[in-house]
């Protein structure tokens, strides 16, 4: 399969990502910016095409076989339990999780998902909303994923390793599924157990909700923000594509993490890892 050109992928005409000097985009870019500052998400509402959204969603009931599947029990951090914490600290609030994730390794040399990720113009785009550099995941099994809720799973509240993450929905559940956050609950300096704590108590006064169609892109800063997705619904599995971008180069994910998402270890997990925060994975 040849590569296909940008206007494939994306919606060219109200989503100029290609023309950064436009008016469009740069009003694009200010809404971005602004959403971002103010809550870490922001969402580009069908900015794929129809086409190649249906043709990735194709690809993606492909291999969601391969998917690394686990149903158990973590912690936000996913982090083994510590006993020199108190019983009542979010360290030791294990919750439910069950879903399946295709790791970065598993794509087909010729997937359309990984060419619009590795896409220039897409990362120079996103770069720009966020308002610095930004890399391409190094992890070679967590720079690329894909997310499978089989109905009745559910992934419970967590960060993520990396600063910013891109997701798009490729194929929606039934019912369910919706999107919730708690923006900067925590920040580079401090781990605010305190505010976790209230919320894997069930306060969810702070919590936001999105519920994204196929299509969508949403740009999300899930380092300092605890998110999740409610429980899938129906007949329909959920397969939702991560696109993972990090500040500093060379960025790899932990041995532990990596084995408990996909199964397996590589090499380079067992490197002295390059970090942009001191805080838990």
């Amino acid at each position: 399969m040849s590569p296909k050109n940008l206007s494939y992928f994306i919606d060219l005409k109200n989503f100029p990502i290609n023309e950064p000097k436009s008016s469009k985009y740069q009003k694009i870019i200010k809404e971005a910016q602004e959403a971002l500052e103010f809550d870490g998400c922001y969402v580009l509402p069908s900015i794929v095409n129809k086409e190649a959204i249906n043709d990735m969603r194709e690809e993606s009931t492909k291999i969601e076989s391969l998917a690394h599947y686990t149903s158990n029990k973590v912690n936000v951090y996913f982090s083994k339990d510590d006993p020199t914490y108190p019983e009542d600290h979010p360290r030791r609030f294990f919750m439910e999780r069950s879903n399946g994730f295709v790791s970065g390794d598993k794509f087909p040399e010729n997937s359309l998902i990984k060419e619009l990720y590795y896409s220039e113009e897409l990362k120079n785009f996103i770069a720009d909303c966020l308002s610095i550099p930004i890399y391409h995941y190094a992890d070679p099994l967590a720079s690329l994923t894909m997310n499978v809720n089989k109905p009745g799973d559910r992934f419970s509240w967590h960060y993520d390793t990396n600063e910013f993450t891109v997701t798009m929905l490729v194929q929606d559940c039934d019912e369910g599924g919706v999107f919730q956050y708690v923006p900067n609950i925590r920040n580079k300096e401090d781990e605010c157990y305190d505010e976790v704590l209230k919320l894997l108590k069930g306060d969810m006064s702070r919590v936001k909700e999105i519920k994204l169609n196929e299509g969508d892109l949403q740009l999300f800063k899930g380092r300092y923000a605890l998110h999740r997705a409610t429980r899938a619904e129906g007949n329909t599995t959920r397969n939702l594509v991560v696109f993972t971008y990090t500040e500093k180069e060379n960025v790899i994910g932990s041995s532990y993490r990596s084995e408990e998402l996909y199964g397996k270890t590589l090499d380079v997990h067992k490197e002295k890892r390059v970090r942009s925060d001191s805080l838990t994975d």
